[in-house]
């Protein structure tokens, strides 16, 4: 009867593991919209209010609470200017001073990178998603650990938003209007579609990890996107969104709760006294 037992407790424990909420990653955001530009120039201001503009919104969605600053990857001035007007302390470097060690969730609550110069005046070069991916481990291991990610516009750039550890893919949009906030986009604060300023890419090829904030017109392409939840994401693979156990999980409680109660009923079985 002893080891029924142990052998029941040893498999409801295993089954009760495998349905243990992992740690919550971080969050991400992406968005076809040159906010860092426009909070600069333009004839709408997507910085104008504080914390409670688009921007700001954004920044707050991927910092999730957090009172830690954020790490800036700007080439210019533009996205520090920006951080700046909504009142988040940052860290900047530019795109080939990063290095592995910066993405550290203990020091940084998140990391934003500026838009690509090919919208027209923004500062990151072409390029600088597929550099940023050549740290692809370090970012994911920050994500995993609660860190968020904003992504300002690739713009022409294909490979702009290569570094994120979900993949999608952007194609160029060149319109100032008609952008429409999502259902999904009104629950984050703060939050709402741009329209006044060009806009340079919209989103394709994503999963079911993100959901859509904004789109081009009701039910266009997606202009902005964001995900978050109890995930974990390594590539090439992509992100495993949690929260449902595995059948594996639920058998091996199932069968250990089974062998807990059949140790339990052995005696009488077998005719022995308690």
């Amino acid at each position: 009867m002893k080891y029924g037992l142990l052998a029941g407790a040893s498999a409801a424990a295993l089954g009760l593991a495998g349905l243990a909420a992992p740690a919550k990653a971080g969050d991400i955001l992406l968005t076809g919209h040159d906010n860092d530009y426009h909070c600069n120039y333009g004839p709408t201001n997507p910085c104008a209010g504080g914390a409670s503009s688009v921007f700001g919104s954004e920044v707050a969605y991927v910092r999730n609470g957090s009172s830690l600053p954020v790490l800036s990857i700007d080439n210019g001035s533009e996205l520090t200017s920006a951080l700046g007007a909504v009142g988040v302390a940052f860290h900047n470097v530019t795109v080939n001073a990063v290095t592995a060690g910066m993405f550290n969730h203990s020091t940084y609550s998140a990391f934003v990178v500026a838009s690509v110069s090919s919208c027209g005046g923004c500062d990151n070069p072409i390029g600088t998603g597929a550099h940023l991916a050549t740290f692809s481990t370090a970012i994911d291991s920050f994500f995993n650990a609660g860190g968020g990610i904003l992504g300002l516009t690739s713009a022409g750039d294909s490979t702009g938003f290569s570094y994120v550890p979900e993949a999608t893919t952007s194609s160029p949009i060149y319109s100032s209007s008609g952008f429409v906030t999502t259902a999904a986009g009104s629950t984050i604060p703060g939050f709402a579609a741009v329209n006044g300023d060009q806009t340079h890419n919209t989103f394709a090829g994503f999963g079911s990890f993100y959901q859509v904030a904004e789109t081009f017109g009701v039910g266009g392409p997606a202009v902005t996107i964001f995900g978050n939840g109890k995930i974990s994401c390594t590539k090439p693979g992509g992100c495993t969104i949690h929260g449902v156990p595995e059948p594996i999980s639920l058998s091996l409680l199932g069968a250990g709760l089974f062998g807990l109660a059949a140790a339990r009923r052995a005696p009488r079985f077998l005719g022995l006294r308690r």
